[in-house]
């Protein structure tokens, strides 16, 4: 069932409480956090805790027990290892009831008051969003989202991360890094704890990753939005761009510039070719 709307605060019905603007865990009053997020280094950002209450959540968690039964695309390269929903793909009702309330009118106003951004405008084909989890091994390395949307060639402006890894330790890696460009330098650590939200501020400096690679055993789940404006400019790129960063074998670094100098269709076929090298090698390996 979609959302019904009542005065100034969509309502989800159904098995799940409502969800509405009014029940938000918001302990601190919107001018305040506002603040937080706009002077915040090294770009603008928010950590909010419990945002959602824990009884939204925890459905959406219970959905990525069942994940073979929706799209799923892997990232496997030297840059990134991870999983995230297709776009335009079904969802679990949980998780679309989710970012039907993300994307809703109440809640796009709200995220204006806090970061001070106008004219917000939600995705509803959830590119670069959705659903994502980092198994065991995997990573994604520093760098800056995409600018500019690829279909609708709207501004990219904010993206929202929420966390869904309950009993989480900081030594398990997979904490969300962000760092200055130049000197390139880790100003921020924060760990993707259960029911922890992030907003984070795109823009040309706005360099983040998870760079340490997950605990074998472990899973990493979050729930990605991205919010956007209607002034996009001829320059903007429309596709992740890589960041050197202290530490980075030579390999990683040729990656990265490979990557950011390449036309795109090159460095798909790049990675497929890897790909394909990397099953041939699996399977020779396991045949001795």
């Amino acid at each position: 069932m979609g959302p019904t709307i009542s005065g100034d605060t969509p309502s989800i019905t159904g098995s799940l409480p409502p969800f509405t603007v009014r029940a938000l865990g918001l302990k601190e009053s919107a001018e305040r956090l506002r603040g937080r997020y706009q002077s915040a280094h090294p770009f603008p950002h928010l950590i909010i805790d419990d945002l959602f209450p824990e009884n939204w959540l925890l459905p959406i968690l219970d959905a990525y027990r069942h994940r073979s039964d929706w799209q799923w695309q892997c990232y496997d390269t030297a840059l990134q290892k991870k999983t995230a929903t297709v776009p335009n793909s079904d969802l679990p009702s949980h998780v679309q009831r989710y970012f039907d309330f993300v994307y809703s009118g109440p809640f796009l106003r709200l995220l204006t008051s806090l970061t001070g951004i106008e004219n917000l405008l939600p995705d509803p084909s959830l590119f670069g969003g959705g659903m994502h989890v980092v198994s065991g091994g995997g990573h994604f390395d520093l760098h800056i989202d995409f600018q500019k949307h690829p279909q609708t060639s709207l501004t990219n402006r904010l993206a929202m991360l929420t966390y869904l890894n309950p009993d989480w330790d900081t030594q398990n890696g997979g904490n969300l890094e962000l760092w200055t460009v130049r000197p390139s330098a880790r100003a921020v650590e924060i760990a993707p704890h259960f029911g922890r939200t992030v907003l984070m501020e795109q823009s040309k400096i706005a360099a983040h990753g998870h760079p340490t690679h997950i605990k074998p055993g472990l899973e990493r789940k979050a729930l990605i939005a991205y919010f956007y404006t209607n002034d996009a400019t001829a320059d903007m790129k429309s596709t992740t761009v890589y960041v050197s960063r202290p530490g980075q074998s030579a390999s990683a670094r040729l990656q990265i510039a490979l990557h950011n100098t390449l036309p795109t269709p090159i460095v798909r076929l790049l990675q497929k070719v890897r790909r394909r090298v990397r099953a041939r090698m699996t399977h020779r390996s396991r045949g001795r």
